[in-house]
């Protein structure tokens, strides 16, 4: 099955909102499942914490804000509390896992997840346990599917040679990106899908993947009868270019359903 096709999505009963600046910052979430959560983890605010706001303004809803390359939050608020850290599979300076973070910092049992770190990600959901994935009632995620390309230019003996490494390295690459999205979807539902103009696409094994794609997922716990959606994406009113000096992107895979 083509990669992308891997990731199935599903309407649910509840009602889509954005929460968040239009563009960079912004988010597709489900409202009737905000209403009830009490805690955000976010990593990776940078300098936009509209998401976040948002959600304290709106629910109530207190933001645990990670970031180890800022030295603190553009804008202050009662219900954020900053923590110049940022998250990875294993501790290090100025990096920390989720689990060491939600024993440090508090767990409650309706929260969010909310990522967007650069490649990390990966690694972060490939490590953490299904148990753990499973005890968030939403994950909001920006994914960098990054492949290697090969644009040398060698004899034709060393071109091949050097083909075939990259087609090896990215077979392994989208073995893992394929791994933790299976992961993700074990215990949770694709209810939304956008892709990230910043960046264009690349063909992989023939398929033309962005480099940026943004995922809203639910907890299956919620969704009695799930119905895969035939909505087209991006969606008036909800999604915006992240760039606002080029178009938003229509032609993907899920408009072809």
């Amino acid at each position: 099955m083509p990669f992308l096709q891997a990731i199935k999505i599903y309407d649910t009963p509840f009602t889509k909102i954005r929460l968040g600046g239009e563009g960079d910052g912004g988010y597709v979430v489900l409202d009737e499942i905000c209403q009830m959560c009490d805690l955000v983890y976010s990593y990776g605010v940078e300098r936009d914490v509209s998401f976040e706001k948002a959600l304290a303004e709106k629910y109530g809803t207190k933001a645990i804000l990670f970031d180890h390359t800022i030295e603190g939050v553009p804008e202050e608020n009662n219900k954020f509390t900053f923590v110049r850290e940022g998250v990875a599979s294993t501790k290090s300076e100025n990096l920390d896992t989720l689990e060491s973070h939600l024993k440090r910092f508090g767990d409650t049992e309706h929260k969010t997840l909310k990522m967007d770190v650069e490649w990390g990600e990966w690694e972060v959901f490939n490590s953490i346990s299904q148990e753990l994935i499973n005890s968030f009632d939403q994950i909001i995620c920006e994914f960098h599917i990054i492949p290697v390309e090969y644009k040398g230019s060698h004899s034709p003996y060393f071109t091949n040679f050097h083909k075939s490494i990259y087609q090896q390295v990215n077979q392994f690459l989208f073995d893992k990106y394929k791994t933790v999205l299976d992961k993700l979807q074990r215990d949770h539902y694709v209810y939304h899908v956008h892709v990230n103009n910043s960046l264009g696409h690349n063909l992989v094994n023939g398929e033309r993947i962005p480099n940026l794609l943004e995922l809203s997922f639910v907890n299956k716990k919620y969704i009695e009868k799930p119905v895969p959606s035939k909505t087209k994406f991006p969606i008036d009113g909800l999604d915006f270019p992240n760039k606002t000096d080029r178009p938003d992107v229509l032609d993907i895979v899920w408009n072809t359903n």
